[in-house]
C-alpha cells in the first residue's frame, strides 16, 4: 500500500472531523482523484469504510421533552462511533416554535463537538403526488430563507439537503422533477451561496416488478438520466442510498452498478459521490420468500415484515462498497434502530459499530496509509 497523507486521503469533500466549514471543497476534483484512492488487499478506496454522518428526523415532541441536553447526548453517542456530520431533516416544526429556538441549540452543540450539519430544505406532504412546482417552491423558497436568516453564518453549516427523493423519472412526473430540482437548488444558492446542495437518489433492483409497475432503468440509462439531471440542476454532492429495496437479501453485487453507474454521472455533471449506507434492512431471505409470504405487493404495503440493524460483518461489506466509489458516507437507520438508548439490541449493535470503527480508524496511521 503506498502512504498518503491523512487530508489528501480525506481531502475533497470528506470532512476532516473538526475542520467544517464553508471553504470545503464541493465538487470533485476529478482529474487528481486517482491520488486520494487506497488500496487494500483486494480493491482500492476512495475513503475509509466509515459512517460519517446519520440522517435523523427533528422530533419537536423530542427536543421538548428531552431538552438540549437530550440533543448532546445523542451527538456525543454519534461522535464516538465517528460521526462528524449531523444529518438533519424534518426541520419546520423547529423553525414555527414559538417557545424556544431549539435548532440554534442543536448548531451550537455541533459546533461544540466539531460537527457540521446538512439540513433539509423543505417539503409538502405528498409532494409527489400533486406535482404541484409552485407549491413545492414557496416551501423550499420560504424554509431556505428562514434558515439562511437565522443560522447562515453559523460555523456549523456545512450544507443543504434537498428532501425530494426519486429513483428517475420520466413523463409528467419526470418534467416535473426537470423544473422542481433546478428552482430548489437555485432557492438555496440565492439563500446562501456558499454551501453545497446534497440530493439522496435511491435505485431499484425489481425487474419483474413484483413490487408495483415501476419501470426498471438498467444501470447505463441509470447513467445517463442521472448525469443529465446533475448538471441540469446543479447539485454539489449526491448521496447515492445503498438499499435497493431496503432487503437482507440484497448482494454487494446488485448494488454495484449502481455505484459505478452513480459515479460516472457525478463525473460528467461535475458532482461529488457519497454514498448513503443504510443501517437497518428488512429480513427477509429472497425475492421467491417475499412473493410466497407477503405477495406481489410493494413493501410498504406488506404487514409485518421485520426489520433489523444490519449484522456488522454484513455492513463492513456495504461500507467498503461504498468507499470504493464514494468521497465520504453518510446513513439511514441509526437513528431509528441503533441508538443505545433505544434498547437492549440497538445498544449491543452500537457497542459492536463501536468495535469495528474503532478497528478501522486505528488502520489509518498518522502519515495517512489506510490498512484495512
Amino acid at each position: 500500500m503506498t502512504p498518503v497523507s491523512r487530508r489528501a486521503f480525506l481531502g475533497g469533500a470528506a470532512l476532516a472531523i473538526a475542520g467544517m466549514n464553508s471553504d470545503a471543497p464541493h465538487r470533485a476534483d476529478h482529474a487528481s482523484k486517482e491520488k486520494h484512492l487506497m488500496n487494500t488487499q483486494k480493491t482500492a478506496l476512495s475513503c475509509p469504510p466509515l459512517i460519517r454522518g446519520h440522517l435523523r428526523w427533528y422530533d419537536h415532541a423530542f427536543a421538548m421533552r428531552e431538552g438540549i441536553d437530550g440533543w448532546r447526548r445523542e451527538l456525543d453517542d454519534e461522535r464516538r462511533i465517528g460521526a462528524n456530520l449531523l444529518w438533519l431533516s424534518h426541520v419546520r416544526p423547529a423553525l414555527d416554535a414559538k417557545d424556544a429556538d431549539t435548532l440554534r441549540d442543536i448548531f451550537d452543540a455541533c459546533a461544540e463537538r466539531g460537527m457540521g450539519v446538512i439540513i433539509e430544505t423543505g417539503k409538502t406532504r405528498d409532494w409527489y403526488i400533486h406535482c404541484d412546482v409552485k407549491r413545492e417552491l414557496d416551501e423550499v423558497r420560504a424554509v431556505c430563507a428562514m434558515l439562511a436568516e437565522r443560522y447562515g453564518d453559523h460555523p456549523a453549516f456545512f450544507a443543504w439537503y434537498v428532501h425530494h427523493e426519486i429513483y428517475a423519472a420520466w413523463d409528467a412526473f419526470g418534467a416535473y422533477i426537470d423544473e422542481l430540482y433546478p428552482a430548489a437548488v437555485a432557492a438555496c444558492k440565492k439563500a446562501l451561496p456558499d454551501k453545497p446542495v446534497t440530493l439522496s437518489p435511491f435505485f431499484i433492483l425489481d425487474k419483474d416488478k413484483v413490487f408495483g409497475d415501476f419501470r426498471y432503468a438498467e444501470p447505463q440509462e441509470y447513467r445517463e438520466y442521472w448525469a443529465r439531471l446533475i448538471r441540469r440542476s446543479g447539485f454539489d454532492i449526491i448521496m447515492l442510498q445503498d438499499s435497493g429495496e431496503h432487503f437482507s437479501y440484497v448482494t454487494m453485487e446488485q448494488r454495484r452498478p449502481f455505484f459505478e453507474a452513480m459515479r460516472g454521472a457525478c463525473a460528467e455533471a461535475g458532482a461529488t459521490l457519497w454514498g448513503n449506507v443504510e443501517t437497518a434492512e428488512m429480513v427477509v431471505e429472497s425475492i421467491e420468500k417475499y412473493v410466497a409470504r407477503y405477495g406481489r405487493v410493494h413493501h410498504a404495503n406488506a404487514k409485518g415484515i421485520p426489520w433489523r440493524n444490519v449484522p456488522i460483518d454484513r455492513l463492513e461489506q456495504k461500507l467498503r462498497l461504498a468507499a470504493e466509489y464514494a468521497e465520504n458516507i453518510v446513513s439511514w437507520g441509526y437513528c431509528q434502530f441503533g441508538r443505545p438508548h433505544l434498547n437492549a439490541e440497538a445498544k449491543q449493535w452500537y457497542e459492536e459499530y463501536k468495535r469495528y470503527h474503532d478497528r478501522v480508524a486505528a488502520s489509518i496511521e498518522m502519515d495517512g496509509g489506510f490498512d484495512g
